[in-house]
């Protein structure tokens, strides 16, 4: 890893932690560059605007976990309780970087091209991620799948379509408080299993 990369990952993760901690509206780059101990030219040497940086660090927040879920798929086991840890990620991701992830969603209809990009692509590795956790499910012989990639849309889509349909229903469609999402989880694995369950093969 060169020297840029090593100040480049230095800059995220301080940067993480202020937004986490105070959000992106209370968090200026005076603040990360004296973090840092770094000019604010040099913090803009590596991101041009708080939005760019903003983005990174929210790419850098998924990229995590996704390689925690990835770990856990490598070492293989019971497809259903990796489906579920999954699950479980997210929700502690999205609690332990509150700030970060609300700061997105109230600003979802103006987001910025970077941001937007950011969103595409973890959604698609969220995708591959449910996928190859399917894919060992067919491997052991436990479920059939007939399309792989439409499955785990169908099943990210129930995912979040379950978030907004429970937030609606506490009128409250904002971003959702930790016990919301605690209330929303427990009900997101329900599900889980209810559509694990209608891939099983039928043993008769």
């Amino acid at each position: 890893m060169g020297n840029a990369d090593v100040k480049r990952i230095k800059i995220l993760e301080v940067a993480t932690r202020r937004f986490a901690h105070f959000g992106m509206a209370k968090t200026t780059m005076s603040e990360i560059a004296k973090d840092l101990n770094f000019s604010k030219a040099l913090l803009y040497y590596y991101f041009p605007d708080k939005n760019s940086l903003y983005s990174a660090v929210f790419e850098y927040v998924i990229d995590k976990m996704i390689e925690e879920i990835e770990e856990v798929i490598d070492r293989g086991g019971n497809f259903e309780e990796i489906m579920m840890y999954s699950i479980d990620m997210r929700v502690k991701i999205i609690n332990q970087y509150y700030n970060l992830f609300e700061y997105t969603m109230k600003m979802v209809k103006e987001l910025p091209d970077e941001l937007e990009r950011v969103f595409k692509e973890s959604y698609l590795r969220e995708v591959e991620i449910i996928e190859k956790i399917l894919q060992l499910g067919v491997d052991a012989q436990e479920i059939h799948v007939d399309d792989l990639n439409e499955t785990a849309r169908i099943l990210l889509y129930s995912l979040f379509g379950m978030r907004m349909g429970i937030l609606k229903d506490m009128k409250n469609m904002l971003f959702p408080t930790k016990e919301e999402f605690d209330h929303i989880l427990s009900l997101q694995k329900k599900m889980m299993k209810i559509f694990l369950n209608g891939l099983r093969y039928q043993r008769g």
